[in-house]
This record gives structure tokens, C-alpha cells and sequence, in this order.
């Protein structure tokens, strides 16, 4: 949800692989919120962000928040970083 941090890790020997990314609101189940809310807002450079950050790093640290890049949904909707990877040989 927006303003908390995820990380991500690998056991040693390994590294991160991202699979996809999103930050924004697929889904009204996650990070519920009092404000307006839409279940179809997303930021389409999100993916990019993320594999800069931790593509091929053992681990990493992201966090959720409309710093990342402009607000891709209503201004008051709870967004949230949604991260797909799997660990893979270095």
C-alpha cells in the first residue's frame, strides 16, 4: 500500500529476477481505503523502475509511494506496488 516498503532477496548465489510490476489499483481486495476508488489505474513505466532497481541484485528494497512517477489513479484512491520475481543463478 502507498507509503510502506517491500523487499525483496535471494539465498546466496542467487539473483533477483523481475517478472512484472505494477503500482497502482488492479483490485479493490488490496489496500481497502475511504477515499475514491477504481479497480483499472496503473503506471505503464513501473516495470522499468523496478528492474532498475533490482534486476540482478541479491536484494532490494522499493517502496510504494506516488514519488515513484506521476499518480496514475484518482488522487484520493489507495494505491499499492505489486512485485513478481523469482530467484535465479548468478
Amino acid at each position: 500500500c502507498d507509503d510502506q516498503t517491500m523487499t525483496i532477496s535471494c539465498p546466496a548465489g542467487q539473483q533477483i529476477n523481475i517478472v512484472s510490476a505494477l503500482y497502482g489499483r488492479a483490485t479493490l481486495e488490496i489496500c481497502h481505503g475511504n477515499g475514491r476508488s477504481t479497480n483499472n489505474c496503473r503506471n505503464p513505466n513501473i516495470l522499468t523502475w523496478v528492474r532498475t532497481s533490482c534486476q540482478g541484485k541479491s536484494s532490494c528494497s522499493l517502496g510504494a509511494s506516488n514519488r515513484l512517477s506521476r499518480d496514475p489513479c484518482f488522487r484520493s484512491a489507495r494505491k499499492y506496488l505489486e512485485v513478481r520475481s523469482t530467484c535465479i543463478r548468478k
